[in-house]
């Protein structure tokens, strides 16, 4: 006779990862497992632990505390039982040993379980930073260094915060880590980097930097998931029986991809994506099934990418070509030398008190003779957006992408990052390129991309 799985009360669904504590009390009072008499018992033996635990916070010297600090051991404490409860075969089980068992037994054996939690991070961290690209991208390497898990590592509380992360982790993964905290997010997340970087380093760094050159010459500054492009990349080699370790593609080859791509319907497609990744996994000979697991598991996204790409057809912005930055044509830009600084601000005197734009329009013609002045002008001279754009009316190619280059809007960087003027003129810039001519903006960004800037 086939065994017949049991029949579970508790919808795991309906529970939190962040919050398991709390969210088993609540769907075990619902399905009815727990009585109003056991949830003031659970309560009640939750409040006295917390009194031990501020006292013991405040080293026996006095019962008072800060609501929030209060408030805080809390969330720790429920954290930590709820890491024992989550760590049992299924969430009746965890209702039923919650019913029955004292608190402080069960937050003793959560207390455990972070120790050993923190301890496979910090083994994690070390495997990590063995397997680390070498790349110039600054969130991937911010957040492997003392500033970001690194800090954790260090500041991380286990007795009375072990619900906090204290750290900043901005370098994003193609598998984001959701609906965890504390020690639990910290391992998730040094995991999947792990295979992340593992993957990574199939292809050389130079490889890969060209790649993500293809995407963008500035992707040092980007939010983007170096893992997520190379496997991409690799699996467009694929497609086109090129080498896949080499993550070498052309704009034809992906153009005749885009053709054979759009018969398909997305049901097929996604079925070839499929076929062509075990492939690829073949070819770099991966055999470890946790590795291949975590690549799969990438999968989703990849497709989803991909077929989203063919419907818009655009492709071509999901596949990439590499670029070799230092093989580029490149175009030495000289701003001239700067006027004296009594006469600077003589003309800016000058300008401030023009009634009309028109006069103003006048003495930058006349008097600003270097683009570095003028550069100083469209900020000092407390120009409208008009105004602005009248100036803009007299420049050439070649000043845009100067200004483009100094003053680029095409980047993740975020506006708290940047003072008030120079969000507003960046924006005054991006407003007046947007409304040029298609293929003036493209020789505009051609030049950017070929432009030193001394």
């Amino acid at each position: 006779m086939a065994n017949i799985e049991k029949r579970r009360i508790i919808n795991r669904n309906n529970l939190s990862g962040q919050d398991y504590f709390t969210s088993i009390l609540q769907e075990a009072y619902a399905c009815g497992l727990f009585s109003n008499s056991d949830v003031e018992s659970i309560q009640l033996q939750c409040i006295k632990f917390l009194a031990s635990k501020c006292e013991k916070y405040n080293c026996g010297e006095s019962s008072s505390i800060r609501v929030e600090i209060a408030e805080s051991i809390m969330r720790s404490n429920l954290y930590t039982i709820g890491l024992y409860l989550k760590s049992l075969p299924d969430a009746d089980v965890a209702a039923a040993v919650l019913k029955k068992a004292k608190i402080p037994e069960l937050y003793q054996k959560g207390r455990e379980l972070i120790n050993e939690k923190l301890d496979t991070a910090k083994k994690t961290y070390k495997k990590v930073l063995e397997n680390k690209l070498i790349t110039l991208h600054y969130s991937y390497n911010t957040t492997l260094d003392d500033s970001g898990i690194g800090t954790f590592l260090k500041l991380y509380d286990p007795d009375y915060q072990s619900h906090e992360s204290p750290a900043v982790i901005d370098y994003q993964l193609c598998n984001p880590v959701i609906d965890l905290a504390g020690v639990e997010y910290i391992e998730k997340y040094l995991e999947n980097l792990f295979f992340e970087n593992e993957f990574c380093r199939f292809f050389s760094a130079d490889d890969i930097h060209y790649l993500l050159c293809g995407y963008n010459e500035e992707y040092q500054e980007l939010l983007i998931n170096i893992f997520e492009q190379v496997f991409t990349a690799a699996l467009g080699c694929c497609f086109a029986n090129r080498s896949v370790v080499k993550l070498d593609i052309s704009k034809e080859e992906i153009e005749h991809l885009y053709n054979e791509f759009s018969k398909d319907d997305h049901h097929l497609l996604a079925l070839k994506i499929q076929k062509g990744t075990g492939q690829m996994l073949e070819e770099l000979n991966v055999t470890s099934d946790l590795f291949r697991g975590y690549v799969e598991k990438s999968l989703p996204k990849i497709t989803s990418n991909i077929l989203q790409a063919v419907k818009t057809n655009t492709l071509d912005k999901t596949f990439l070509v590499p670029i070799n930055p230092d093989l580029k044509p490149k175009i030495r830009f000289i701003s001239g030398a700067k006027m004296d600084d009594k006469d600077y601000r003589k003309i800016i005197d000058e300008m401030l008190i023009c009634r009309y734009s028109s006069d103003k329009l006048v003495l930058i013609n006349d008097k600003i003779k270097s683009f570095g002045d003028l550069e100083d002008i469209l900020f000092d001279a407390e120009l409208s957006e008009e105004e602005i754009n009248s100036v803009f009316d007299i420049l050439g190619d070649m000043e845009f992408a100067a200004l483009i280059k100094r003053h680029s809007y095409i980047s993740d960087i975020q506006a708290v990052d940047l003072s008030e003027a120079e969000q507003t003129f960046r924006r005054y810039l991006k407003n007046y390129i947007d409304h040029l001519e298609v293929d003036r903006q493209e020789k505009i960004f051609e030049i950017v991309n070929q432009l030193i800037d001394d």
